[in-house]
């Protein structure tokens, strides 16, 4: 009897271990794949490579979308195809779209991952081609993309072709979407060009949400994920999309790669990132931050900085006006201080928002704050919520010696 009973006991734990195997392979397969929910567990934030290819298949612009559905708050940063990098896949300086031109879609993700500083476990998994034929299709299947055009476009292009834009908020068909994502007026900068791109994307997640009923269902899916192609199968797609979908595009952030033109030899010309993209890298990880931040700003209110270079470096304040204006600050005037040299860097708060000015700050490791005595009339009609003075302290990019624990 005793003898049976042992036996018993040793089937039941082997029962328990077969069933304790069971499941983590079946979780483990389910895992495999659900490769969506699989990221997720591993990095919550959603990181897709949103590419628009021309009609002779090369790259016409770039956007990587952070996306963090616990907050339902999104990030878009454009990568203009012109930016320079030693990419090791080419094995030469050379522009990144290069890279896709010669290596493709996924080699393609892993070099805009360095370049913005996804690796590793925060690097980019999914990736989105759309081309621009099918990119109008899907416009006129949405009906149409509501953009803002500022002023009306009358425009002959080098082989004669016509640009025809009305000014306004207006809703645009697949032709006219074609129009604004392509024509660039003369003397127009690289930032306008990439800011109308960025609008068309947003534009296309506003109308997937908007006709999000309609979109992700068995029966009309299809007619939309045909003109999309992913590293992902189309039931994973269908997944990514419609977790996309919900994303808040009212309060969207949006930046892009920003640096120097240079030529090189042979007369190509390249955008060479700031601070050798160690500036694109902060602000992709600013941006993050911030969407992951159930508190934080993400655009539900654009605070307005002046800028007062309290040493003698000439072009420190215009300089750190380009650096905070690509980081998504909003900065009205540059100027000088009063009193020169400033020996330590500090942030004058106009609106008694500590928090807020702290927040701004901490971008350059800055955590003085003064705050300045003002009345609530003078609070109203003041135009700018924060002075950043800087003080010799400041080396172009960070604060040394401050830290938010002395404050």
């Amino acid at each position: 009897m005793r003898f049976n009973q042992k036996n018993k006991g040793i089937v039941f734990i082997l029962l328990i271990v077969l069933i304790v195997v069971a499941m983590t392979v079946v979780i483990a397969v389910s895992l495999k794949d659900d490769p969506i929910n699989s990221r997720r567990q591993s990095d919550p934030v959603i990181k897709t490579l949103v590419l628009i290819e021309d009609e002779d298949k090369q790259l016409l612009f770039t956007d990587v979308l952070i996306y963090y559905p616990e907050t339902a708050k999104g990030a878009l940063v454009g990568v203009p195809g012109y930016t320079a990098d030693i990419y090791r896949t080419l094995n030469r300086i050379d522009r990144i779209d290069m890279v896709y031109k010669e290596k493709g879609p996924e080699v393609y993700k892993e070099a805009v991952g360095r370049l913005l500083g996804l690796t590793g476990e925060t690097a980019i998994p999914f990736y989105i081609t759309i081309k621009l034929n099918d990119f109008c299709e899907l416009t006129d299947l949405l009906s149409g993309f509501e953009v803002f055009v500022p002023d009306p476009v009358d425009v002959v292009s080098d082989n004669s072709e016509r640009w025809l834009l009305p000014s306004g908020s207006v809703n645009l068909d697949g032709d006219k979407i074609r129009t604004y994502v392509t024509y660039q007026i003369p003397d127009e900068n690289d930032a306008a060009v990439q800011e109308r791109r960025q609008n068309a994307v947003i534009a296309f997640f506003t109308s997937l949400k908007r006709f999000r009923q309609t979109v992700f269902t068995k029966e009309n899916f299809p007619l939309y994920s045909k003109r999309i192609s992913s590293n992902v199968k189309d039931k994973d797609l269908f997944e990514l999309l419609d977790l996309i979908s919900q994303v808040d595009t009212e309060r969207f952030e949006t930046f892009t790669v920003s640096g120097v033109k240079q030529k090189t030899a042979d007369e190509k010309e390249l955008l060479m990132p700031y601070r050798n993209g160690d500036f694109i890298k902060d602000v992709v990880k600013k941006a993050a931050n911030s969407i992951t931040s159930p508190t934080g700003s993400a655009n539900s209110r654009n605070y307005v900085l002046d800028i007062l270079n309290g040493t003698e470096i000439k072009g420190l304040a215009r300089n750190t006006r380009i650096l905070l204006q690509h980081a998504g600050y909003d900065i009205l005037d540059h100027g000088n201080a009063k009193d020169i040299p400033i020996a330590k860097t500090y942030i004058i708060d106009h609106i008694g928002n500590k928090e807020q000015a702290l927040s701004i700050g901490s971008f350059i490791h800055c955590y003085t704050v003064e705050q300045e005595e003002a009345s609530e009339d003078q609070k109203q009609v003041s135009k700018t919520d924060f002075t950043l003075v800087l003080g010799t302290d400041f080396d172009g990019r960070w604060v040394q010696g401050q830290s938010p624990e002395n404050q």
